[in-house]
């Protein structure tokens, strides 16, 4: 009577799905399990209970998305790279990425906005902006180096939304107080970003050979100088004096040009500075107007 008494106290302190864990009622039945012990709530008796419980997900986050697709792309490239492929990187389903990213297009805007934040960006100082441009320029390609095919996806972008600003405001901020126009310093963010992802994309499709054979860049080089050498010297003595200066491989040479030659451009473009009388002083004279 006691032992009857005692299960049917047990039986009716449990939820409804907790009693249909309970078998007979009499003295030969096995004794209850704690609550929380057992099959899981809801579960019919009959069902095994779980063998483990899975870690739980890190949840699923924008940031998260791109931090995937970026190491997708640096081991891929841009072509190996999908929402799929994304969504295997995370251990989820694809479905799951396009609440928080539309389609691979809105993906790689979003890499170039990440990878465009890694570029330092130094405290402006006006009377050293040749130095401090030529730095962000070389800081520019050390980031298209560090990630495979972003030169490659950085033509036709632009920076977008605080990116954009950070980059913008700090040009006007080095730029400015050294005379350069305001519209000059719009335009040169634009042909600076253009020229390191342009050179970094062309280095990154190697040197093309001319006859489409697979073939060494010292040997394309050695073919395209012998062919200007032959040339006929009362039609091309330039080109055949210059053969050597034109097939020049030194890229770090070339791509110093191109920098010194942005910098070259905006230096003329700043206003002439202020004598100590207030006069405007002639480009490169010491006369004043």
């Amino acid at each position: 009577m006691q032992a009857a008494w005692l299960c049917q106290t047990a039986f009716e302190s449990r939820t409804i799905f907790e009693r249909a864990t309970v078998v007979t009622m009499d003295t030969g039945s096995k004794p209850l399990p704690p609550a929380g012990q057992g099959p899981a709530a809801g579960e019919p008796p009959w069902r095994p209970p779980a063998r483990g419980t899975a870690a739980p997900r890190a949840p699923i986050t924008r940031d998260a998305i791109v931090d995937a697709a970026l190491a997708v792309m640096d081991r891929e490239g841009v072509d190996g790279l999908s929402m799929r492929r994304v969504a295997e990187e995370l251990d989820t389903g694809a479905a799951s990425l396009y609440w928080h990213v539309k389609n691979k297009d809105e993906l790689l805007q979003l890499i170039f906005e990440r990878t465009t934040q890694e570029v330092t960006l130094p405290e402006p100082d006006p009377s050293r902006w040749q130095e401090q441009v030529r730095a962000v320029a070389y800081d520019m390609r050390d980031v298209m180096r560090r990630h495979r095919d972003l030169a490659r996806i950085s033509l036709g972008r632009i920076p977008s939304g605080p990116t954009i600003a950070s980059v913008a405001e700090w040009s006007f901020e080095l730029l400015r107080p050294a005379g350069i126009p305001d519209q000059v310093i719009a335009y040169s963010g634009d042909l600076l970003a253009l020229y390191v992802g342009a050179v970094e994309f062309e280095q990154g499709l190697g040197l093309a050979s001319p006859t489409g054979e697979d073939m060494p860049p010292e040997q394309i080089v050695g073919m395209l100088r012998d062919y200007l050498l032959s040339l006929p010297e009362d039609r091309y003595p330039n080109t055949r004096r210059a053969a050597e200066l034109l097939l020049n491989p030194d890229e770090e040479a070339r791509f110093a040009f191109g920098i010194e030659t942005i910098i070259r451009g905006l230096e003329t473009y700043a206003e002439p500075a202020k004598t100590s009388r207030g006069e405007r002083a002639l480009p490169g004279s010491s006369r004043v107007e």
